[in-house]
C-alpha cells in the first residue's frame, strides 16, 4: 500500500485538493531519485465520475552525458484521468485515460502513473547544463572547470559528412 492512494469514498461533489509526498522506493523508482515524490491532486467529483489532475515534482543525482559529472536535476510534470464510475472495471486507452471503477470503490492509488510521469519526465540526453562542454577526448579533463592545451586531431576530410551528428 502506497501513500499515495486517494479516499474517494467520502467526497462529495465538486473540487477537492489533496498534497501527497512518497519515497521514491516505495513506488518502484530508482536509487538516482532519493528525494520525496510531491503530488498536487486536484479531484472534481461528479455523481458520474471523478476527473483528477496531478502536478509531480521529483528531483535526483544524475551523470551528465557529456562531462560524466553527478548533477541534482528536478522535473516537473502532470498528468489527467478520467474515473468513470461503472460496473466494467479497467482502462480504456484514448485521447484522454479514462478508468472506470466499481461505484463502491473507496481508494485510487495513483502511484503507478506518478512512478510512470516521473520516468517519463527525465530526458534521455541528461546535461548538467545546457553549455556543457564535456571532457577533453585526448586527455579526459572536464572542460567545463579548465581549458586544455590539446591540439584538435585532424580529421578524415571522408568523415567530415559525420561531425553534423555529433554536434547535436
Amino acid at each position: 500500500m502506497s501513500g499515495l492512494r486517494i479516499n474517494i469514498s467520502k467526497l462529495s461533489e465538486g473540487i477537492h485538493h489533496r498534497s501527497l509526498e512518497v519515497q521514491p522506493a516505495e513506488i518502484g523508482m530508482d536509487e538516482r531519485f532519493a528525494d520525496p515524490v510531491k503530488v498536487q491532486a486536484t479531484l472534481e467529483k461528479s455523481t458520474k465520475h471523478i476527473y483528477l489532475t496531478a502536478d509531480i515534482t521529483a528531483a535526483g543525482v544524475f551523470t551528465c552525458d557529456r562531462c560524466v559529472e553527478e548533477f541534482r536535476r528536478e522535473f516537473r510534470t502532470s498528468y489527467k484521468v478520467l474515473y468513470k464510475f461503472g460496473f466494467e472495471e479497467g482502462t480504456t486507452p484514448g485521447e484522454q485515460e479514462i478508468v472506470y471503477i466499481h461505484p463502491d470503490t473507496s481508494f485510487v492509488d495513483v502511484a503507478e502513473d506518478v512512478r510512470q510521469y516521473s520516468i517519463l519526465a527525465v530526458p534521455q540526453k541528461l546535461l548538467c547544463r545546457e553549455d556543457c562542454k564535456g571532457i577533453c577526448p585526448t586527455c579526459g579533463i572536464n572542460r567545463n572547470r579548465t581549458t586544455c592545451k590539446c591540439e584538435a586531431e585532424e580529421v578524415d576530410p571522408r568523415w567530415q559528412g559525420l561531425r553534423k551528428f555529433l554536434e547535436n
